[in-house]
């Protein structure tokens, strides 16, 4: 488990620059990389964009806990709120409340396998909230909280990518019964 000054000092250029590229080969077109505290990836014209995270665990542990999780305190991404409340509890105004973005979760440092969420799925479930008190110790709670999807609904809508020697993204399938 990475730790919060491994996390917070985290340098996600190359991060945002694989997935750019990794888009690119879905058709994505005209992507730029956002601002340091901005959305990872913007499509500008289509109000469209992907937002990236590096967690360094597989599979098996969305398995464990029974659900796919993404950070809440990105949900301005997804609320369609005017405004939304930073770190420090002040409110912001949202650019991004009529944007469509998705969500990418590298699951190593080799950025060679990743979830892809679609803007439609997070949307779906933004208002379901888990806390998760083990992080408490050395997170706030608003760190410690997460959007969570049900594990078989993900299995189900999340796409799961590999990066294979070729130098392309293949798609991993995945059975009830082993994943």
């Amino acid at each position: 488990m990475v730790n919060r000054l491994e996390a917070l000092s985290h340098n996600d250029t190359m991060d945002r620059e694989v997935a750019k590229e990794f888009l690119e080969e879905m058709n994505w077109r005209a992507i730029e990389l956002g601002g340091e505290y901005d959305l990872d990836l913007e499509v500008n014209q289509y109000k469209r964009g992907c937002d990236i995270e590096m967690i360094n665990y597989g599979m098996d542990r969305f398995k464990q806990h029974n659900h796919f999780r993404l950070p809440y305190r990105k949900i301005k991404y997804w609320s369609e709120l005017d405004t939304y409340k930073d770190k420090n509890n002040k409110d912001r105004p949202n650019k991004y409340k009529e944007w469509y973005i998705d969500y990418i979760q590298f699951l190593n440092n080799d950025l060679d396998e990743l979830l892809w969420y679609d803007w439609m799925l997070i949307k779906q479930y933004r208002n379901n909230i888990h806390i998760d008190t083990a992080l408490l110790k050395q997170w706030s709670e608003r760190e410690s909280s997460f959007i969570t999807i049900p594990y078989e609904i993900g299995l189900k809508r999340i796409k799961h990518y590999k990066k294979m020697q070729d130098g392309k993204w293949w798609i991993v399938r995945h059975s009830n019964n082993n994943q």
